[in-house]
């Protein structure tokens, strides 16, 4: 509760020395009480003095009341901030703004605790670890940690063992069903309709064209899925049992068991209170043993306020975006998603995706603002295009020959997401982030048979040799083959001298990290092909030693800014909005993509793409999967 002001208590006080005033001798509307009418009582009207002794009252009451900062998760976790924002700002929970708001509450003198609720979140797992970290350096301040939930999954109960009182509902559950992998193949299918896969993979572990060519993974693929699935299990378990103080045995019995009720999670020490929402601040006042004062939406920049009875108010805030400041500041560049040329988001799901020539003109911006002192590249990405993979890197070297490059690996930089990734001087992969799968795969999809079956004819035309080499009628003759193979060699060439471009002396020997295998980040760093474990807010500060800027004395500056309504209507007055977006009518696709889960929407969306992009694009650096966990 804020202080009451000097002028507010005035005005009561007038109010109360007034007191009544003559009125005509009518019977009045309410009656007194009896006695008080019988004791011939006159009302009691408080004096300024007292006024004033009864507001410093509450005021002190609020002003010993423990500050606890609620973090409201109830939202999806976004990794960066969207794309678009209607007046330029952006007030969606992105894991950095978490991650630096738990910092800010852990060092706040007045904070007494933190409280977060968990909702529809749609994290992964490596954002949950990051918050999961942040939570920690809480309670190793000395700082009580609480953490809500319904019900808890895997990526959600991974997060709350960072705090120090987990909280579930009274008929809620854990529910964590172990780790699995589901891998589908189309070759019986393209059989049945009438399309041939044509493809060729260089590295016989990279496994991307499988899903298209076989009805099973080869033994080098399940050899690489088994390993990976391995490795998240056992970190999920070791993560479990180091942060509740459990043994590895009691963790794995419970994972076996999958469904936990909230009784059986209490008494095996997986919960510390069995509570429903609205007792937490109950839960608080106990456990604090004082009264509470929740600080919501803590460490969040408010929103500026808009007159709607302006139209010309209106419009002036509808135009304007945050002005940089002329402090030093650290770039930072999202690229999350499927790679493609361009600016990206282009076919059917436009909403997401890294555009080489998008991620390219951030590069170019942070390179020539004397501000910008270092960049930090956030990378979840399971590849895409090899053109605009080299791109990204040669834009990124660029940078990197005046100032510092970090790299911080969130959930996967596979493919040409580590194409991008070995562009920096130094890189930061998430625990649970995978790492690798450095290969190429390359073909068309021949669909002669589909035609035949559809009663569709075509009749070519051409001159030269190779003019129908991506003919969608026939497949490759040999000597295509043959010019493929070799195209994608000298692309897979590349990509590994690009890689021992930067870390040579790291990585010993790149044929054990190359032909397509992949990592978890642990093994990845001990092959050399990350520097360190460690999340954003890590790469961040890296940077920040790096250039050699003071703790807290420089801004982090999202690049690109989020395009305001103004820019979609092309009168933004930015350069980056100088040609205005037309929209694209996605209503149907749309409307599918929002009945599913954020994983399953993410799982559909990474694949359509991928198949879009084997439609354009002869060669590719593309991971043969993507990985969630429930």
């Amino acid at each position: 509760m804020k202080s009451l002001t000097v002028a507010a208590i005035l005005a009561v006080t007038s109010v109360c020395l007034a007191g009544p005033t003559t009125q005509p001798a009518v019977s009045p509307a309410t009656q007194p009480s009896l006695a008080l009418a019988a004791a011939g009582a006159e009302p009691h009207y408080p004096t300024p003095a007292e006024l004033i002794k009864r507001m410093k009252e509450l005021n002190d009451k609020q002003a010993k009341a423990s500050k606890v900062a609620y973090f409201d998760l109830s939202r999806p976790v976004a990794e960066g901030p969207a794309a678009f924002s209607l007046f330029g700002d952006d007030a969606s929970s992105t894991i950095r703004s978490i991650v630096d708001r738990l910092h800010s509450a852990r060092d706040d003198k007045d904070v007494r605790a933190v409280l977060m609720t968990l909702g529809e979140h749609g994290m992964n797992l490596a954002q949950a670890q990051e918050i999961r970290d942040a939570l920690n350096t809480v309670r190793h301040a000395g700082k009580p940690t609480f953490v809500y939930a319904d019900s808890y999954d895997t990526v959600g109960y991974t997060l709350a063992t960072g705090a120090t009182n987990i909280c579930l509902l009274d008929g809620g559950e854990i529910m964590i069903p172990g780790v699995g992998m589901e891998t589908m193949f189309y070759k019986g299918l393209f059989d049945k309709v009438g399309v041939k896969a044509d493809y060729v993979q260089i590295g016989e572990y990279k496994g991307a064209d499988e899903s298209y060519t076989r009805t099973g993974a080869s033994e080098e693929l399940k050899g690489e899925l088994n390993k990976l699935i391995d490795a998240i299990y056992d970190q999920i378990v070791d993560g479990i049992s180091f942060n509740r103080n459990l043994p590895h045995e009691a963790v794995k019995q419970m994972i076996d068991e999958t469904i936990l009720t909230a009784a059986a999670a209490k008494s095996r020490g997986f919960v510390d209170h069995v509570v429903d929402e609205d007792g937490l601040r109950d839960l608080l006042k106990k456990e604090l043993g004082n009264d509470v004062d929740l600080l919501h939406d803590y460490g969040r920049t408010p929103r500026e306020s808009v007159d709607m009875s302006s139209p010309l108010a209106f419009f002036q805030l509808l135009g304007k975006r945050p002005q940089p400041s002329d402090n030093p500041a650290i770039a930072l560049i999202y690229a999350e998603g499927v790679i493609s040329d361009g600016e990206g988001g282009d076919g059917l799901f436009s909403e997401g995706g890294i555009g080489g020539e998008s991620i390219r003109k951030a590069l170019r911006s942070a390179a020539r603002d004397e501000n910008v002192k270092a960049v930090v590249i956030r990378i979840d990405s399971p590849g895409g295009s090899a053109l605009a993979s080299e791109v990204m890197w040669q834009a990124a070297r660029h940078v990197a020959a005046k100032k510092p490059v970090i790299i911080s690996v969130g959930s996967m930089a596979a493919s040409g997401g580590y194409y991008l990734a070995s562009a920096g001087d130094h890189i930061f992969a998430d625990p649970s982030a995978i790492v690798g799968s450095i290969g190429v795969v390359g073909g068309k999809f021949v669909m002669k048979d589909l035609y035949d079956k559809l009663g569709l004819t075509t009749e070519t035309f051409k001159k030269g040799q190779n003019a129908g080499l991506f003919s969608s009628n026939d497949p490759f003759t040999d000597r295509q083959r043959r010019l493929v193979t070799n195209w994608m060699r000298g692309t897979y060439e590349q990509f590994t001298q690009r890689v021992m471009k930067t870390r040579s002396g790291k990585i010993k020997d790149i044929d054990k990290v190359a032909r397509g295998r992949i990592f978890l980040a642990e093994q990845a760093k001990e092959l050399g092909m990350v520097d360190e474990i460690g999340g954003i807010t890590d790469a961040v500060a890296y940077a920040a030693k790096t250039a050699k800027l003071g703790e807290g004395k420089y801004d982090v500056r999202v690049l690109p800014q989020p395009r305001t309504l103004a820019d979609m209507l092309g009168f933004g007055g930015g350069p980056e909005a100088a040609t205005p977006i037309r929209p694209k009518i996605q209503i149907s696709a749309d409307s599918l993509l929002n009945t599913l889960s954020p994983q399953a929407r993410r799982l559909l969306t990474e694949q359509l793409q991928a198949i879009q992009l084997l439609q354009k694009h002869p060669v590719l650096l593309m991971s043969p999967f993507v990985v969630t966990v429930q």
